[in-house]
């Protein structure tokens, strides 16, 4: 058994000879902790699962499910049989089950130790006082920008691609650790050395450097965006989550396949004062098209001056979440009556029409999209936004 992964006090923990003896470990646990860990653990778990963006106990059983090998359905089936007996570890009203030890590891990125210790969390406060050999991990926690240049810039893994794609023994990218230390320097210097920027899927990052181009699929996207908007820069921001090259590559956002339509980054969008006030901003979009593209309209790309495409997405959130988003709900119709009112005037509500979901309006067949309109397909039990929905200007739809 490989046991590289693991900590020196899991190793010690566990003995390899019959390790699936629940009693043996039991008995470790009370003779190297006497009985005291237990409020420890449910505090450190707790940490780790915000750094990881898992929300619930129920959804890290289901992910220690998938550690042991138990997927679909029966991950689920899993969690709910577990959840009375974690919850009860939790408590210290029970030992932590052997089986979890690895998984839980793995999940979280770190030893036993540093989940059943009340300080093991805890990184030295001097940044000169590293407690991990040089790697990927020890230029995120020290999120130096000269560090960066000069050293990791040219950190290659043994079999000569690039560090960015790599994973260390638990599992984790330089990616990880980047959010995990709240890198901002990390951030920086990702988008101006390699351009990051989310493509295609949700969780999709394209990497370039020089004439190179290197993919990466991140589960931790969510609270990378969410590192990201705590900068307070809407253009860098907006330039790694791209929403007009997702539109404009598909035409669509198909909900089971990109970040913009999910709740957790639309709730970044508007719990941001910041990127919300960029959603309106017109921003030019130059468009590259595809060789079949090019000998149709005879031109090598387009250029798009739309607001940002999410917008409507963040409209319908904030309907469906009056209680909470109720102003930005009213922002958003504020701005639609204006700026529907415009797009009328200049060609009339007869000429264009709403061609997809996110509000594309044209005046053509192929739905080339010319502009954004702001538009509302649901109802609103609150009279305030009902009486801004109906100033509205409307266009009819075609998809």
């Amino acid at each position: 058994m490989k046991m590289a992964s693991w900590s020196s006090v899991s190793e010690h923990l566990v003995n390899p000879i019959g390790m699936s003896d629940q009693l043996k470990w039991n008995n470790q646990i009370d003779k190297n902790y006497g009985g005291k860990l237990m409020g420890n653990l449910k505090n450190n778990i707790d940490h780790y699962m915000e750094l990881k963006g898992i929300k619930m106990y129920s959804h890290l059983l289901v992910d220690i499910a998938h550690e042991l090998g138990i997927k679909g359905k029966d991950a689920y089936k899993f969690a709910n049989k577990e959840k009375s007996n974690f919850s009860k570890m939790l408590k210290d009203k029970r030992p932590l089950k052997y089986d979890f030890i690895i998984p839980l590891e793995k999940i979280f990125g770190v030893s036993l130790a540093r989940l059943l210790d009340e300080d093991a969390y805890k990184l030295p406060t001097e940044k000169d006082n590293v407690p991990f050999n040089k790697g990927f991990r020890y230029y995120a926690y020290l999120d130096d920008p000269k560090l960066y240049k000069e050293e990791f810039n040219i950190l290659l893994a043994k079999d000569g691609n690039s560090i960015l794609t790599q994973t260390d023994e638990f599992g984790k990218t330089f990616l990880d650790y980047v959010v995990e230390y709240r890198s901002v320097n990390g951030v920086r210097y990702l988008h101006e050395e390699y351009g990051i920027k989310l493509k295609w899927n949700f969780n999709h990052f394209e990497f370039k450097k020089d004439s190179g181009i290197t993919w990466i699929n991140f589960e931790n996207c969510i609270e990378f965006a969410r590192l990201v908007a705590s900068m307070n820069d809407a253009e860098l921001f907006n330039d790694i989550y791209d929403s007009y090259n997702l539109f404009l590559s598909f035409g669509r956002y198909a909900p089971n396949d990109t970040i913009f339509c999910q709740s957790e980054y639309l709730e970044i969008m508007l719990d941001n004062d910041t990127l919300f006030s960029s959603i309106f901003e017109i921003r030019s979009y130059e468009y590259m098209l595809g060789n079949r593209a090019k000998r149709e309209k005879q031109v090598d790309s387009i250029t798009f001056d739309l607001i940002n495409l999410i917008i409507n997405n963040c409209l319908r959130y904030a309907l469906e979440h009056l209680g909470k988003y109720k102003h930005r709900a009213i922002d958003i119709l504020k701005f639609g009556i204006k700026h529907n009112t415009e797009i009328i005037n200049k060609v009339g509500a007869d000429t264009y029409c709403i061609c997809n979901e996110l509000g594309g309006v044209t005046g053509s067949f192929d739905c080339d999209v010319e502009n954004i309109a702001v538009y509302v397909d649901m109802e609103v039990n609150d009279d305030e936004i009902n009486a801004l929905i109906k100033q509205l200007p409307k266009f009819k739809k075609r998809y």
